[in-house]
């Protein structure tokens, strides 16, 4: 297993990495270096990385080689696409940036893409698009791939009808902790098939993978933003309404309290807002039969809800895009009483002070609720109390 774990070690200096620079094709950064803060640089800025040599793989051949010189060393390894998620610092360590391998390949035919290490989702919805494909994103595009999907991938818009995106996964390509190149699929390396996808980056680092896509003929989706004060109200309206709701809809709600930044529109800003999201595989029509409930509850201030291509998927969460600093945790939940949602009123509603910027439910249940081993259902309609 990859070490992960930070590490005070000595400095490693020119004539250390001088074999390492030989032997990648992409650069190598040091400390002090002029482009190191950039080439370490996450999404979280509460997670930075402060590494003792930074290798800008090009190839599957650096990542090996940049295991190897970890090996030889003594140092623990990392690996840095996106840094979206929360991150160690990689103090002492050897931090492998995949940014530079983002090549993405389609079969329309087998409704397969081929990912390479360091791409985004929009670089595969952008390429699957023109076949009417789609696949197992999340709610940002700008989130990488690899780590999305090794572990888990929560898609809001497929995930209740197809299921976790590492369920989906064909093959997965990966250098291990001896610096070889494994392909693994179900009939072969079963184990590690099996172990990467929910083990993220603790069995190797994966350089490629390959994804199922899938048709998307409608997508009717968008947001219902609720003044604060209605938070109790949308709240336990949500509980009762989600259970209600057919596979081919996903729905999540989140209290916001968001900053005063001129790049919101007045309604938010500054503001207690109830963000309600859906996405719905359907006309619209349907969509807003099954949205009566939820809309009859209070005034909406602002209402985006419309037809869309999978590729405008991103705006219904309406992520934004820069750089901040996050603390986040989530747990998962065997249902929604109303005691639940009366604790999260008390302690993130109106005329609290949390200081957290997003309080979140999501829908899972539908296919999320699939054992993928045996495809039998496991029983997700549990009523309220």
């Amino acid at each position: 297993m990859l070490a992960r774990y930070p590490i005070n070690g000595a400095a490693v200096t020119s004539m250390d990495a001088a074999p390492l620079v030989y032997d990648v094709d992409g650069p190598v950064f040091l400390p002090g270096d002029d482009a190191y803060a950039q080439e370490c640089a996450t999404h979280n800025l509460a997670a930075a990385r402060r590494p003792a040599v930074v290798v800008g793989a090009t190839r599957p051949g650096d990542i090996g080689d940049a295991v190897r010189f970890a090996r030889e060393h003594g140092r623990p390894i990392g690996v840095l696409a996106t840094g979206h998620g929360a991150s160690v610092p990689a103090g002492g360590a050897v931090l492998v940036t995949t940014r530079r391998m983002s090549t993405v390949t389609i079969d329309p035919s087998a409704r397969i893409a081929r990912v390479a290490a360091g791409a985004r989702w929009r670089q595969v919805i952008d390429a699957a698009a023109p076949y009417g494909l789609a696949p197992l994103s999340g709610s940002s595009p700008r989130v990488g791939v690899v780590g999305y999907t090794t572990g888990g991938g929560l898609s809001p818009t497929l995930g209740r009808s197809r299921g976790w995106a590492a369920d989906h996964v064909r093959a997965v390509e990966i250098i291990t902790a001896d610096g070889r190149l494994v392909r693994a699929t179900p009939d072969y390396q079963e184990e590690l098939f099996w172990a990467v996808r929910g083990g993220k980056d603790n069995f190797g680092i994966v350089t490629a993978l390959e994804l199922d896509l899938f048709k998307v003929p409608h997508l009717y989706g968008g947001a219902l933003y609720f003044p604060g004060q209605f938070a109790p109200d949308v709240l336990h309206a949500f509980r009762q309404w989600a259970l209600t709701l057919p596979e081919e809809m996903t729905a999540s709600v989140a209290l916001l309290r968001l900053p005063p930044l001129g790049v919101l529109t007045q309604p938010l800003r500054g503001e207690l807002i109830v963000h309600v999201r859906i996405a719905y595989l359907g006309p619209a029509d349907e969509a807003e039969h099954l949205l009566s409930p939820i809309r009859a509850v209070g005034p909406v201030l602002i209402d985006t809800m419309a037809d869309m291509p999978f590729q405008k998927a991103g705006s219904i969460h309406a992520d934004l895009t820069a750089p901040l600093h996050l603390q986040e945790g989530s747990v998962r939940l065997a249902g929604l009483p109303e005691a639940a949602v009366d604790a999260i009123l008390h302690s993130a509603g109106p005329h609290t002070d949390c200081p957290l910027a997003m309080v979140e439910l999501r829908q899972l249940g539908g296919a999320l609720a699939y054992d993928p081993g045996n495809l039998f259902r496991v029983n997700h309609n549990i009523q309220p109390a």
